[in-house]
């Protein structure tokens, strides 16, 4: 992520110190950020396994100061897929992260609010029974409106990026909320004033046809876009389709429930996955910077799982373009998922 310009203006007095104490970072492999981002990740942590990949991202960008992982959300009903996500927070030394889950009528594919989608997973389970955390199922998570105006409530205006790599069900839910013993604001506004960008992986938006993260909670897709009163950015299916991760998780150690998903799903060892999620989690930490470049302004319909991106002045609404070598992307994204956890005190 490039430095605004006024920040590289340093008195001469300091120059040497300043330019010693950036030398030392960059040697370090540690990245220098002002502040870290403060990040709700909500997932399904069922269907594809980038989810896995995403959260193991997000907890290597935080080990390097570039995020503040605030909470991870569960959009799925399968009672495994919030204790896969438990596993991994523990994995990664945060096994104190609040975590909420979906509450409704399990049901494949919902119609309307009280309901939430059930799908079967490859690893939610394997992970979920092999490796040590604390939540028994997703009945012993928080319910995830709850949890969501806790936080929010909880942080300063205009300050909390969500990013969204599984349905959107719970951000439906979060519009619909009233006040409550956490803010006298109803779901809209208390969004309104917390969050400054939803960062939703979802849609195409190289040619119109439906996409999974949109299309299993249609009607809460549809809601939520058409009603959410801040910027949102579109990581669509095409972006994250050429980044190819995973092959690095071979070399990791076994203790790594990462590692184990990913064999889960792949039914081996090795080779590489698509990497959706992970785009949308990197773009959410660190902007578009090198990576990609944004649309213009415009407005997003989805209606049955399906994008059309129309162009306006005044909309809230934009997604990204290629711009940098996907492979390159690969690269940088394959060596963070495969980082240890930070050792911790």
């Amino acid at each position: 992520m490039p430095f605004p310009k006024e920040s590289l203006v340093i008195p001469t007095r300091y120059a040497c110190v300043a330019l010693l104490s950036v030398a030392c970072v960059v040697i370090s492999g540690t990245a220098l950020y002002a502040e870290p981002v403060p990040i709700i990740l909500d997932v399904d942590m069922e269907s594809d396994v980038d989810d896995v990949g995403a959260l193991a991202l997000l907890h290597a960008l935080a080990d390097r100061g570039e995020a503040k992982i605030l909470a991870v959300m569960v959009s799925a009903a399968n009672p495994y897929s919030a204790p896969c996500a438990d596993r991994i927070n523990t994995y990664y030394g945060r096994g104190d992260l609040p975590i909420g889950n979906v509450r409704g009528e399990p049901i494949a594919r919902p119609t309307g609010p009280g309901q939430a989608v059930l799908r079967n997973s490859r690893y939610a389970r394997q992970i979920a029974e092999e490796f040590p955390g604390s939540l028994a199922s997703g009945n012993d998570a928080r319910e995830a409106t709850d949890l969501y105006r806790e936080i929010l409530a909880s942080q300063p205006d205009r300050s909390v990026v969500i990013v969204t790599i599984g349905y959107k069900t719970n951000l439906r839910n979060l519009l619909d909320s009233g006040a409550d013993r956490h803010s006298e604001l109803n779901g809209m506004d208390l969004v309104r004033q917390k969050v400054a960008k939803w960062v939703c992986m979802g849609g195409h938006f190289d040619r119109p046809r439906s996409e999974a993260n949109l299309v299993w909670d249609s009607p809460a897709s549809t809601d939520a876009i058409d009603r959410w009163p801040t910027a949102i950015i579109f990581s669509g299916w095409e972006i994250g389709a050429r980044i190819l991760t995973g092959a690095k998780l071979a070399d990791v150690s076994d203790a790594n429930p990462v590692r184990r998903a990913y064999q889960l799903y792949r039914g081996q060892i090795g080779g590489t996955r698509e990497s959706w999620d992970q785009s949308a989690v990197l773009l959410a930490v660190r902007g578009v910077g090198e990576y990609w470049s944004l649309s213009p302004p415009g407005r997003v319909r989805s209606e049955d799982g399906i994008s059309r991106f129309q162009p306006d002045p005044d909309g809230s609404h934009r997604y990204l373009i290629e711009k940098a070598d996907p492979k390159q992307i690969a690269a940088e994204l394959d060596e963070l998922m495969s980082l240890p956890p930070k050792a911790r005190d």
